[in-house]
């Protein structure tokens, strides 16, 4: 029976999930509501003008930075033979974007969402378009900013030694930059929604990567090539390189049209991912943040190990044969090394040579590169000193010091960063024939010092909690500044590979090279003492403050 007083509620309308206007508001309402929870009391004009003060120091710096380089102005011959390669040459970084985004794509990129889009909005009665759509274009805006701002400064830099305005070529960086990342963020959307596999999407990337290198280095025009030629607007416009912003602006717009079409399995997995990114970042845990990269990128060691004869070596567990048992335990870890680590590493050698070809040629700038790069490479082949510290607690069972056991675990990533110098030395000896003998000698050296700075920061995160004790000491006014210097101390220490380089520019000769080859050992020679020794002296640092304490 039913009561009389009781009025049957009406039904619940059907939820229609073809129109969007008021989804649409509510998931706009509820973004607002979390991005003010997240940023407090802060106005719109105190954020504008921090990102002012930020913009006027980076430009000062960069006006700055290209007066001091005082490189020559490049002659017609140079001219005509940037103007006959450049293209090709500078379509190989659209090129690498687009194998990149797919690759991105291919394993659930690039979009990286909060956990409650995935959980609540992805599962609430609206459109996915409705709710994808704005992070997918702020993914592509961002990265595009970024493009768009790297391009600025290699246009400023390159009006430096080039024809043409400063005003015509940084605004060409910055639409060539811009494109070229853009077409990144939009190729691994396209790749994600399509579902493409990721051995297609390896095969596709390298074959265009192919192409174009093949390219680079002949007369055949390349898949690029519009890409790169849009860069060299600042010196010689050509009208049919409009075809790179309009397939760009092609690309993009297909990825908006199906961004709802991006799986939510992956986007909640990276989802995860990224929270703990973000922690580990404001926590300057690098080596976290690598392994968290590496999940994302869905790359896991080998479970059929590399046939590396070392490895399978047995060695009797004594004190006598600890260095002997360090190695064999590096070797194992390089034996599981997957093989698109080894092609990164190998990429990032052929940059760097590339590199010192470009400094050779005059462009002074460029060395920073070489230091960049071999600090990237580096990071990816240490990884038996990166084990022994992610496993410390059993390091420190072995009868010698943990310094002693970091220090023999330096020797097998010496051995293996050989092949990879000689890569580098190869590059360098096609692409400038007369720096064949010098590039062989200091291959190696150059790339065991570029190596120091990858071994600092490693070896550094092996301090104790209670070396904060020194950091408690620092004034709040110079706590950012530190935080800089530590972040891009071991780049800066990487960066010393390149003075040979400049050396040899400045001073061909055999003596040069012997003496850069003598400075650049004993470089690596006082990382290894460092690592010897950088955690007795910092007992003894902490010991004197907390005395000074008492």
């Amino acid at each position: 029976m039913t009561d009389p007083d009781i009025v049957p509620a009406p039904p619940s309308p059907a939820v229609d999930r073809t129109t969007s206007p008021t989804g649409a508001a509510v998931v706009g309402e509820l973004r607002r509501a979390r991005q003010h929870r997240r940023l407090g009391d802060q106005e719109w004009f105190d954020v504008a003008y921090r990102v002012y003060l930020v913009a006027l120091a980076a430009g000062a710096a960069i006006v700055a930075a290209s007066d001091a380089v005082n490189d020559a102005v490049v002659t017609r011959a140079t001219v005509a033979d940037i103007t006959r390669h450049g293209p090709g040459a500078l379509g190989l970084i659209a090129a690498v974007a687009v194998a990149a985004g797919l690759r991105s794509g291919a394993n659930g990129g690039p979009v990286a969402l909060e956990a409650p889009d995935v959980r609540h909005l992805l599962l609430a009665p609206i459109p996915r378009a409705v709710v994808m759509r704005r992070p997918v274009a702020q993914r592509i805006r961002s990265t595009a900013a970024a493009g768009a701002l790297v391009g600025v400064v290699a246009g400023v830099l390159a009006a430096r030694r080039l024809p043409g305005s400063t005003t015509a070529w940084a605004a060409a960086g910055a639409v060539a930059g811009g494109c070229a990342v853009a077409i990144f963020a939009a190729t691994a959307v396209v790749a994600h929604v399509t579902r493409v596999p990721q051995t297609l999407a390896t095969a596709c990337g390298a074959a265009l990567v192919g192409a174009q290198a093949v390219a680079a280095a002949t007369d055949v025009p390349g898949p690029a090539d519009t890409f790169g030629s849009l860069f060299l607007w600042g010196m010689r416009p050509h009208g049919v390189d409009v075809a790179a912003v309009t397939v760009t602006i092609g690309v993009v717009a297909f990825a908006l049209w199906r961004a709802g079409e991006l799986r939510p399995e992956p986007l909640l997995r990276r989802a995860d991912l990224v929270s703990q990114l973000r922690f580990a970042v404001t926590m300057q845990d690098l080596r976290t943040v690598v392994l968290l990269r590496r999940q994302m990128r869905n790359e896991h060691a080998r479970a059929r190990p590399w046939p590396i004869p070392f490895a399978r070596r047995a060695v009797r567990t004594s004190a006598a044969t600890l260095g002997a048992t360090v190695r064999r335990r590096g070797w194992h870890s390089i034996a599981r090394l997957p093989l698109a680590r080894l092609g990164r590493s190998g990429a990032l050698a052929i940059l760097a040579g590339l590199a010192v070809v470009v400094t050779l040629r005059g462009t002074t700038p460029a060395a920073i590169a070489i230091g960049v790069c071999l600090f990237a490479m580096s990071m990816e082949i240490l990884e038996p000193l990166s084990q022994e510290i992610d496993h410390r607690d059993l390091t420190g069972l072995s009868p010698a010091a943990t310094d002693a056991v970091l220090l023999r675990a330096l020797v097998v990533p010496a051995v293996v960063l050989v092949p990879f110098a000689l890569v580098g030395a190869a590059t360098i000896a096609v692409l400038e024939p007369r720096a064949a003998g010098a590039a062989f000698a200091l291959a190696v050296p150059c790339v065991l010092t570029g190596a120091c700075g990858a071994v600092v920061s490693i070896a550094g995160e092996t301090r104790s909690p209670d070396s904060t004790a020194s950091a408690s000491l620092t004034m709040p006014e110079f706590a950012g500044f530190a935080t800089v210097m530590r972040t891009l101390l071991p780049v800066a220490i990487s960066s010393v590979a390149a003075l040979p380089v400049l050396a040899m520019r400045a001073l061909p000769s055999a003596d040069t090279a012997v003496r850069s080859s003598i400075g650049l050992l004993l470089a690596v020679a006082a990382c290894a003492w460092w690592v010897r020794k950088h955690n007795d002296y910092g007992e003894r640092v902490r010991a004197f403050i907390e005395e000074g304490r008492r």
